[in-house]
């Protein structure tokens, strides 16, 4: 089997982690990454490569991945010809093991959710009964505003830490780290965060990765199921979300601080991104904070 490709995941405006509840990404090719990855399976039927195997996946299930554990979705054959008009979907959360903060997990009282992520790094597969005790919460976490969700993540992760009925995906640990990969694409991540407020053309990205724009354009869309100019628009909105957070910034200020260089450019992604406008949001978090 191919060597997994690195894959950037680039993190959501005000959150910790990555939360989506989505249609499945079907054409993502064989990766990792080393944020772990809970998946709910909702609707639908997928299969997998993952590890070295091939897995079925079916409504209902819940499993944990890892960090850096190589894995993929892909469409179920039979499902798709049996059900051509939809899609399956579910619930994805991704963090790291350090998201909220590089210790915060080495406390006396969370070691039980440490011992999960270190059991994660062979994939689990939880039981039914197991699920169902944490399925409602998954289930309606998507309307809760963003501190009942991290609150309710980690209450579904100690639920899991818990138990005792899961099985493990492979018969042992798996995982991949420190590949001249890995290390293109945080080059890329970490110049994109380091001068995101100032153009970067893609031709100058492109150099930090060593790369002709062609051939970065190709590779960058192949890792992220994005390309360059959207993730720099997200990274961008995320800090203008910010920023917007307190009142001493006006829409204005947030677009310019932001590295946007046209208010109604800045306005639509912003719309596209958060699927809401700046002004929207601004008066969103006002009436959630009060």
């Amino acid at each position: 089997m191919s060597i997994p490709t690195y894959r950037l995941i680039n993190p959501q405006a005000n959150r910790c982690y990555v939360f989506k509840r989505e249609p499945f990404g079907l054409t993502t090719p064989w990766h990792y990454h080393p944020e772990l990855e809970l998946i709910y399976f909702v609707k639908g039927k997928t299969t997998g490569v993952i590890g070295e195997g091939f897995v079925e996946f079916n409504e209902g299930e819940l499993v944990l991945l890892g960090a850096n554990f190589p894995h993929v979705l892909q469409e179920h054959t039979q499902y798709k010809r049996e059900h051509p008009e939809t899609r399956p979907f579910g619930l994805i959360i991704q963090f790291t093991e350090s998201f909220l903060g590089e210790h915060f997990f080495d406390i006396p009282e969370l070691l039980p959710l440490k011992q999960l992520f270190n059991k994660a790094r062979r994939g689990i597969i939880f039981s039914k009964k197991t699920t169902h005790k944490v399925a409602s919460t998954l289930s309606i976490m998507h309307k809760m505003n963003d501190t009942r969700k991290l609150l309710s993540l980690l209450e579904v992760l100690y639920t899991l830490s818990e138990q005792k009925s899961y099985d493990y995906l492979i018969p042992k640990n798996y995982s991949y780290d420190h590949t001249f990969d890995e290390e293109r694409m945080l080059n890329i991540n970490e110049y994109v965060y380091k001068h995101f407020k100032e153009p970067i053309s893609i031709s100058e990205i492109a150099q930090v990765a060593n790369m002709t724009k062609t051939s970065f354009c190709r590779y960058f869309k192949n890792r992220t199921l994005k390309t360059f100019v959207h993730f720099l628009n997200e990274v961008r909105i995320s800090y203008a979300s910010k920023l917007l957070n307190n009142d001493n910034y006006s829409i204005t200020d947030a677009c310019f601080e932001s590295g946007f260089n046209s208010l109604s450019y800045f306005n639509r992604q912003f719309k596209a991104i958060m699927k809401m406008s700046p002004l929207q949001y601004k008066k969103w978090k006002s009436f959630a904070t009060a």
